[in-house]
This record gives C-alpha cells, sequence and structure tokens, in this order.
C-alpha cells in the first residue's frame, strides 16, 4: 500500500476491524482523542470499547453478507454525537467515524424541500445553476460555489458560481483536462461526494501503518499531493465538491471553495447531495426538451408536405423556398444541394467546382449512412486543399438517391473567433498543467474554427436528409409519369397497372400491407389532431393451415377470395380493408369508438360464418382482436395491441372477438 493511500484527514477517525468484526486490526493514530477517551496501545482496543456493546452487536449484524452498511449509524460518547460508516474492502472491514455537530434537523429538511421546489421550477438552464450555487453557498457557508461542466474533450468550464470577497472569481474560465484525469472521473463516479476540511492540517496515519488495507474507498483519505497543490494555488482551504451525472456519464462537479478551514456536517453534505441530485436531474429534462423543441422546428420546416405530394418541387424550387429557413435553424450561412452533378446553393458557399471535388472526396471517404462533419476546414485532411476561403464548418448529410451514387445536402459555416480564458495554461505534451493566478487567466484565441456542431443538429440533419431525398424522389417520378403520359397512353396504362400492384394485393384484390399502412397512418395524423378515434379489427382465417393442408392452395386461396369479398362488401364506404399478410386481414373501422368497433366485429365474425366455399367442407370462422386508437399510439402499438387481441381470441377458442388492453402512456 502507497504512503499516500494510507494518510487521512484528522476530522474524522478509521478502524479496520477482521472479516467478522470481532477484532480491531488499526485505527488511526486520532481515533482515542477524537473519541474522547483514554489512550492506550490500539492492541488492547476492543470494538465494545470503542461503540459500546449493543452498537458493536448491530454493526456486526447489519454486515452480515452485506458490503456496506445502508447507511450511517449513530451513536455517543459523553456529550458528543458521532455517526458511523462501515464498508468491507481487502477482506477487511474499515469504519469511518466522524462527530456530528448539533443541527436543527426539522429546520434543515424545511429548507431544503424549500430549495427543491424552486430547483423543479426552474425553466431556464441558468436560472438553475445560479440558483444551485446560491442555495448550496447559504447551506454550507463557503466562501465559493462553482459548477463545472465538461465539454467533449473533458476540460472543464464554470458555468455558474457565487461568492464571497475571500477568494477571486472563476466564471467563464476554463480548466484543462489534465486536471480531471480518467481515474479522477471514475472515483467521482463510485464516490459522488469529496470533503477537504483543511488542504493544510496535517494527515492521520493507520497504527500500525503495515497492515495493508487499501484506503482507496475512504471518504476520510488524504487529499493526493497534486490535489493540495492545485488547491493552494486557487488560495483555497477547505473544499467540499460533489459529481453532477448524467445520462451518458459525468457532467460535471459542484465545486465549494473556502479561503480558511471549513468543516461540512454530515447533514449538511446529505442535503447538498439531494440538491445537486435533483438539479442534475432538472438540468437533463430541461435539456431534452429544448432538444425536442429544435427537432420539432426542423420537422415543422421538411420538405414533403401534402402540397408536395400533390405537386412535388424541383430541387431548385426547394432551395429556393427551404434554404433561409434552413440557415436559421443549423446556424449556416450557406446551404448547398449536390444532385447528380448539378449543384443548388444559397448563401455563402463555395463555388460549384469545388462542391463538387468535396462531393468525389466525400463519396470515397465517407461510406456510412450518417452525416459527416468539421468544424475546421483547413485542418481537415479531406478539405484542407480545397478552394474555401470563407468556411470554416461542414455538416454534410448524404442523400440515398440511387445505388449508384449518393446526392448531398451541404451546410457551411464562417469562422468563429473564439476568447478562452483558462485558470491553468493547457499543456501542449503530456505534463502537470501550469496553474494561473484566478486574476490572471492564461487568454487563448481560437481561430480558423466554426462552432461546433451540436448532436442535436447532426440528428435533426439525418432526418432532414431523409425527408429530402423522398421529396426529390417524388418529383422524379412525377416527371418521369409526364414523360409518358406524353409519349403514348399505353404507358400511361402500365403505370396505373403499376400502382395497381404497389397499392392492392395481386390475389384478394384488397389493399395490401403498404397501402393500408398509408391509411393508417393518415388517420393517426387526423386522430392526433383532431382527436377522431378509430379502430383496427386484425382477423385471420381458423386452422388456415388445416384447409391448405387438406384441399390443397389453391382451395385455400379462393377461401381467402371469397372472404375478402364478403367482408369489402359488407364494410361501410369510409372503412377499409387490407391484407396484412398470410390469413390475416386488418380493417381501418374510421370514426368508431369502442363500442362501434366491438358491433363490427361481431357482425364480420357472423358473417364469415355463414360463407360457403366450393370444396370446402368445415366451417370458415375468424378471430378477430379489436384495438382503439388512444392519445399516444402510432401504427406499431395500435397493430401490437390488436394482434395481442386477435391471439387472445384464438386461445380462447377462436370464432370470437376480443379487445386489446388500454396501453399505458
Amino acid at each position: 500500500m502507497s504512503k499516500q493511500r494510507s494518510l487521512l484527514q484528522s476530522f474524522g477517525a478509521v478502524m479496520v476491524l477482521d472479516e467478522e468484526c470481532r477484532h480491531i486490526q488499526a485505527v488511526s493514530n486520532n481515533l482515542t482523542q477524537l473519541l474522547c477517551m483514554s489512550e492506550q496501545p490500539h492492541q488492547q482496543l476492543t470494538l465494545s470499547d470503542v461503540l459500546g456493546k449493543r452498537l458493536s452487536q448491530r454493526l456486526c449484524k447489519e454486515l452480515q453478507g452485506q458490503q456496506r452498511l445502508t447507511g450511517p449509524l449513530a451513536f455517543s460518547r459523553g456529550t458528543t454525537r458521532f455517526q458511523l460508516h462501515a464498508y468491507r474492502t481487502d477482506g477487511s472491514v474499515v469504519v469511518e467515524i466522524e462527530p456530528l455537530s448539533p443541527l436543527g434537523k426539522r429546520r434543515l429538511l424545511g429548507t431544503v424541500n424549500e430549495r427543491l421546489m424552486r430547483l423543479a421550477e426552474a425553466t431556464q438552464q441558468e436560472e438553475l445553476l445560479d440558483y444551485l450555487v446560491t442555495a448550496v453557498q447559504q447551506l454550507t457557508g463557503h466562501d465559493r460555489v462553482s459548477v463545472c461542466h465538461f465539454d467533449t474533450d473533458w476540460h472543464g468550464l464554470i458555468v455558474a458560481e457565487t461568492r464571497g470577497k475571500q477568494l477571486p472569481a472563476l466564471l467563464g474560465q476554463r480548466f484543462p483536462a489534465s486536471d480531471f484525469p480518467l481515474t479522477l472521473r471514475r472515483a467521482y463516479e463510485h464516490h459522488p461526494v469529496r470533503l477537504i476540511e483543511d488542504v493544510d492540517a496535517p494527515s492521520e496515519r493507520l497504527v500500525p501503518s503495515d497492515i495493508g488495507v487499501n484506503l482507496r474507498h475512504c471518504f476520510l483519505r488524504a487529499p493526493a499531493p497534486a490535489r493540495q497543490r492545485c488547491l493552494r494555488h486557487l488560495g483555497v482551504r477547505g473544499a467540499l465538491s460533489m459529481a453532477m451525472q448524467g445520462d451518458t456519464g459525468l457532467w460535471g462537479l459542484l465545486f465549494c471553495h473556502s479561503a480558511a478551514p471549513h468543516p461540512v456536517a454530515p447533514p449538511v453534505r446529505d442535503a447538498v447531495r439531494a440538491l445537486v441530485q435533483i438539479a442534475t436531474q432538472r438540468l437533463l429534462l430541461l435539456r431534452a426538451r429544448q432538444e425536442a423543441r429544435y427537432l420539432q422546428r426542423v420537422q415543422e420546416s421538411l420538405v414533403l408536405s401534402a402540397n408536395a405530394r400533390l405537386e412535388p418541387q424541383s430541387p431548385q424550387e426547394i432551395i429556393h423556398q427551404q434554404a433561409e429557413t434552413w440557415r436559421l435553424l443549423f446556424r449556416a450561412h450557406g446551404v448547398a444541394l449536390w444532385l447528380q452533378g448539378s449543384v443548388y446553393t444559397s448563401g455563402n458557399t463555395p463555388d460549384s467546382p469545388t462542391i463538387g471535388q468535396f462531393v468525389k472526396r466525400l463519396e470515397k471517404a465517407h461510406q456510412h449512412s450518417g452525416p459527416w462533419c468539421t468544424r475546421g476546414v483547413a485542418a481537415e485532411p479531406l478539405t484542407s486543399s480545397l478552394c474555401m476561403p470563407e468556411q470554416c464548418g461542414i455538416l454534410a448529410v448524404p442523400l440515398p438517391m440511387n445505388p449508384a451514387q449518393r446526392g448531398w445536402l451541404l451546410f457551411f459555416r464562417p469562422e468563429q473567433v473564439e476568447t478562452l480564458y483558462w485558470a491553468m495554461q493547457p499543456a501542449t505534451v503530456p505534463q502537470p498543467a501550469v496553474m494561473m493566478a484566478p486574476s490572471a487567466a492564461w487568454r487563448e484565441e481560437v481561430v480558423g474554427k466554426s462552432e461546433a456542431w451540436q448532436r442535436v443538429e447532426r440528428l435533426a440533419a439525418k432526418d432532414l436528409g431523409e425527408d429530402l431525398t423522398l421529396a426529390i424522389s417524388a418529383y422524379e417520378i412525377s416527371m418521369l409519369n409526364m414523360h409518358l403520359e406524353r409519349e403514348r397512353k399505353a404507358l400511361a396504362d402500365a403505370n396505373q397497372r403499376l400502382e395497381q400492384l404497389a397499392h392492392f394485393d395481386p390475389l384478394t384484390q384488397v389493399w395490401n400491407r403498404y397501402r393500408i399502412e398509408q391509411a393508417i397512418d393518415a388517420e393517426l395524423a387526423a386522430a392526433k389532431r383532431y382527436g377522431a378515434t378509430f379502430a383496427l379489427l386484425l382477423f385471420d382465417v381458423d386452422r388456415f393451415k388445416q384447409i391448405n393442408d387438406t384441399h390443397g392452395h389453391h382451395i385455400g386461396d379462393d377461401v381467402l377470395v371469397s372472404l375478402a369479398r364478403l367482408v369489402e362488401s359488407s364494410l361501410r364506404g369510409c372503412d377499409h380493408l387490407g391484407r396484412w399478410g398470410g390469413e390475416e386481414f386488418v380493417v381501418l373501422a374510421t370514426h368508431s369508438d369502442m363500442e362501434a368497433a366491438v358491433g363490427l366485429a361481431e357482425r364480420l365474425r357472423g358473417l364469415v360464418a355463414t360463407l360457403q366455399v366450393e370444396g370446402v367442407e368445415q366451417p370458415i370462422t375468424v378471430s378477430i382482436g379489436v384495438a382503439v386508437w388512444q392519445p399516444g399510439d402510432s401504427c406499431k402499438t395500435l397493430m401490437a395491441r390488436a394482434d395481442a387481441a386477435m391471439y387472445q381470441a384464438k386461445h380462447s377458442g377462436r370464432n370470437r372477438v376480443e379487445v386489446a388492453e388500454e396501453s399505458a402512456f
């Protein structure tokens, strides 16, 4: 065990017990003083001497089969209250003991609850973080409370801060990634709270020191030398830090600094941790809502609208009408569409030959379907030799127009000169960072780069590319159809037959799965907008395999054709029948509530039972599952519920109707 790992802070004490919690193997050299016990060799100490018989027995009982205590235990010695934590490591049990300062628990609880409610009501990230640091400072009394957020390179940026006069401001300053190594970030993931009461206080040691237990997970462990140097450079003696865990890892850290030694009682630490957890969850929720609003705005700008289906637009018309909106949404000063050698542009873009060269390189270097982006054109190998003097950032979205060659939607951004203020100078080679005085932060001018392309922007660009591909395809099909119409009527008839094949099942001549799905999607859109309810009836022929096996597939086909004609002729004009696959059919019953849908299903079930097909002697019946649209339903969830109901009808004896269970949205 390294010497540093055996050093402990003096505001608490540590005992190391054997695995059964019967014998004390080592203690920190301040244990007896902290507990106001008479000095005696650790070999003579028993657990009952330190904790009392009842608490010793409770500790042993609660640790049986457990890695750590589920919560702290409290005890008294004289007039002083203490709390202890215990956990297992390296075949031993480590017990950490801290004094409990007298606090008004009810008042603290009320204060925390009030602040939690304020955090939960915040609607902006800046408001949320500003209130968090203020609330934490009021609870702990530290001179400065800051929130440090990590970027994708693990550099830290101070994004919120409150402070008194004792410590200088760090707001807006950055800390290099070398100050947050991977080992430190992983330690915060497992142990989110770290307290240093006095960075200059003498450290305590275990007695005996050669016991061999690792105290790296000990809350009372002394700060590492590098951490001590960092805090001293910042003029800090007391520090409390807490991890802010995001949905994909460590989002940032909350730092509490004091120019003088600063104890923080365990109940206050717990209160601060609750505030940090709620604030982090609220922060992630606000970010998710912001991204959802942005994606919605992009979706509303998509070009494949109802009008575009009726009157497809040319690529040039699309760019002319939509480019300005896209430039605003993607913070770009230029948009270009490359399509089969033609270039359509809007705003500030490179010339057409340069765009053509860039696309040629993209086709070779970027094979997958996701977007490609850079924020440094001059430094990017793919673009450094191209003449793009006014461009620094590019987002390129592939459009899979045909297997031979893709189209490309391109967004261009100008240079965004950025001034960064570092609390310490980032090292250019692997070595400790050079700490700067806060009043003389290291200033860095970042040139030759655009604003970074955010993850949500890349997702939105991919969605936009897919819709643009469909819009251009619709236009090309429209142009082809017009050409065929002008050529001769025979080709128009052939086109009509292709339409029939695309939308109708060749055997039963009812709608195929693709066409009925289109109708369901249209009905879903109407339901979401106007609240017009509708239902799906999913049914198949009972024991259809037996019919095929007994009479042959041609008789089975006759059964499906006869059944489809019978059902379709009995439906209202606003209802639709489609073949879902095999012997399965689906009825889209518009403007139908549960009562109407069940009534229709029972009528169809009875009608099919009267069906007679030449060559088939056994009765022909169907099992029907009914699902009525609910808010939040999609085609997939609605069909899944109808399918489950249909199979319930089969398992319940066939030739019956079952209603789908309500989904929980």
